[in-house]
């Protein structure tokens, strides 16, 4: 019987074929913006550092908040808070009910799980950013070098031991994406927005096939492995000795 699930899987399951391309497109987005949007965060603290306790507070807070209570939040401010804010201020774009459609309740799922996910990002990349010794900069300045130059040649370079711990956790936690999942949308509309992790979950506890839930988080389990150990390996290739 374990066999014949992972045949299913290979010759085609329509619901978990969707789920993977959810997760695919899901995960391209998020680790995207999540990096970019963490280092430009991290690169402002850095550079306010005396200022910034209380920025990096801010966006490091929804970490500490439970996904399920995030999920649930920005439900709430989809669904009704937003089309409130329209009427008061005559914005229409806030009556958007990202939520009702298909084609748009995946960006409501990256938008929170953005929000609750740059902050721990950015606090790995400021703590790489203050490890960088200054006489870099000041040889870069030497030699004629702007501040795009010195980003690229000197910040990026030094910079890719904290790159390479936030893409591993980006793409890890954007495949095991769950709790943001079944709070907001809880797969819909339809399955529209049903990650892999979730796909596990109601095949094993809702529908009740656990040997084929099974064989499916084994699939997901290895898929994230191969992506995160060929991420690993070319990041570290990238890093350099200071």
């Amino acid at each position: 019987m374990g066999i014949k699930n992972y045949i299913q899987l290979i010759t085609g399951d329509p619901n978990y074929i969707l789920s993977l391309k959810f997760t695919l497109k899901f995960a391209l987005f998020y680790v995207i913006f999540t990096n970019i949007l963490a280092m430009l965060m991290a690169l402002w603290a850095n550079c306010a550092l005396k200022s910034s306790v209380w920025v990096k507070v801010s966006f490091f807070l929804p970490n500490v908040l439970s996904a399920v209570i995030c999920g649930m939040l920005w439900k709430f401010i989809f669904n009704q808070a937003g089309t409130k804010l329209a009427d008061l201020t005559g914005i229409s774009f806030f009556g958007v009910k990202l939520l009702a459609s298909p084609d748009t309740a995946w960006i409501a799922v990256l938008i929170v799980s953005l929000w609750t996910g740059i902050g721990y990002n950015m606090i790995i990349y400021l703590a790489g950013l203050v490890s960088i010794d200054k006489m870099y900069y000041e040889s870069a300045a030497i030699d004629g070098a702007g501040k795009i130059k010195m980003f690229f040649s000197v910040t990026l370079p030094l910079m890719m031991p904290s790159i390479t711990i936030t893409l591993f956790n980006t793409i890890a936690g954007a495949f095991r994406m769950f709790d943001v999942n079944l709070s907001l949308t809880g797969g819909g509309p339809g399955r529209s927005t049903q990650g892999m992790a979730l796909d596990v979950y109601t095949t094993a506890f809702k529908e009740n096939r656990m040997g084929y839930g099974q064989a499916k988080a084994v699939v997901l389990l290895i898929v994230v492995i191969i992506i995160a150990l060929l991420q690993v390996r070319f990041t570290r290739k990238k890093e350099v000795e200071m």
